[in-house]
Order: C-alpha cells, then structure tokens, then sequence
C-alpha cells in the first residue's frame, strides 16, 4: 500500500469514529486524556499570542486546550479526516480555531511560519515519519518548538503483561459497546503496540536537524510526550 492509499484509508477509519472518539480516548488512556494533553501544551513553553499549528488535530483537543491557555493564540487545526474536524467545530471554543484539510507529509503552509507545532498520535498514522517531521521543521519558525502526544510500546518491566493485555484485548471489546467500528481500535491496539520507541522517536528527530530533543513517559511507559526545537 502506498503512502497515498495509508492516508486514505486511515483518514476514513477517523472518519467513520469521530462521534465517538473523544470517549474512546478517554478510555484508551484510562481517563487521564485531559491531563496529557494539558501537559503536551505546557511543553510547548508558547509565547505571548502564539502562531500554533496542530496536526492531527481530530476533535481539536490539543487545539482547543491552546486557545484556552494561551490569550490571543491563532491556532490552525490541520486533519486529513474532515468529519473529525466537524465534529471540532461545534465543541465550544471551536470558532476561534482555524480549521484545514491536510495531509501532514505535504503541509500547505509557508516555510517559517509557526511558534509550534503541536500534535497527538501522529506519527503512528503516517506513512513515512521521517517526511512528517521535516515538513514539522520547515514551517516552524527558528526557535520554534514541536511537541508530540504519541502511544509507545510497553516496556518490559512487571506492568508489561497487563498493560499490553489492556490495550490488545480489553480495548477492542469496550469499543464494540460504545462504536459500531471495533475493527478501527484493534488498528489502533495494533499500533501502538508495534509502535516505535521514544529512544527511536528522539533519534528521527534528531535526524531531522531538531536540537533539545526529550520526552517524559506516562500510563507506565505506554504513552510519551515528545519535544524539539527548531535551532535558530
């Protein structure tokens, strides 16, 4: 399948749960969504009426968390799965968001453009990483920061078999009482099982030419909060 087909058949797969996916979330994440993506906009470190672009923006969470810390913020929400972005729309706050239809391998905006950019469970979706992140660098303006929600896969340690368990089995089964789309949380499961680890993340994002790469682990190493800087 190529990079193209991944997008349209992942982009439908959003689709077809936007109803629902902010309580899927929730439950994917044990109910701790809310903080995380709080915590993802803290590491942002935004200036004084930021310039933000957030991809992925689905239902516009990370997006609508922005425009709320940040007084006189101008957020683009930029998806490829236009539903999702309706469903954005009408949440409260949703008016002051600049939404787009995007791919984020060939982003249509200019070359240094924004303070940050910001996303949450990107990377496991995209066809190529590597593409995704050097367009992230290209439209951010030097000093810029990008800072990324993302699944990782359980490391070994005791919690291993339960937390692999919860995602693989436990997830898909709630899905089926609460979406009439099981089958796109076992992608989901699938994904961020097979996921790449934040060591591999901070090492594309280093090859993408980003400086002060970290990440900070939660829900027992099964999700990262990524961050880099654009050097100036």
């Amino acid at each position: 399948m190529g990079p193209a087909d991944h997008g349209t058949k992942v982009a439908s797969m959003f689709d077809g749960i936007a109803g629902r996916y902010d309580l899927m979330n929730l439950v994917m994440t044990w109910g701790q969504e809310p903080r995380f993506v709080r915590r993802t906009v803290e590491r942002a470190e935004l200036p004084d009426r930021p310039v933000v672009l957030d991809l992925a923006t689905g239902t516009g969470d990370i997006a609508l968390e922005v425009v709320r810390s940040r007084y006189g913020a101008q957020v683009t929400g930029a998806d490829f799965a236009p539903e999702m972005m309706e469903v954005g729309r009408s949440r409260p706050g949703g008016g002051q968001i600049n939404w787009v239809d995007a791919d984020a391998m060939d982003l249509p905006f200019e070359d240094n453009t924004f303070d940050a950019v910001t996303h949450g469970y990107l990377l496991r979706n995209v066809a190529d990483i590597a593409t995704a992140l050097a367009e992230q660098f290209r439209v951010l303006k030097p000093g810029g920061r990008m800072v990324a929600l993302e699944t990782s896969p359980a490391p070994d340690n005791i919690i291993k078999p339960f937390s692999t368990a919860y995602i693989k089995y436990v997830v898909p089964q709630i899905s089926r009482l609460i979406t009439r789309t099981p089958d796109a949380y076992e992608y989901l499961s699938a994904t961020s099982r097979g996921f790449k680890t934040p060591a591999q993340i901070q090492a594309l994002l280093e090859d993408a030419g980003f400086e002060n790469v970290g990440h900070e682990t939660h829900l027992f190493g099964t999700l990262a909060i990524h961050w880099a800087t654009k050097p100036l």
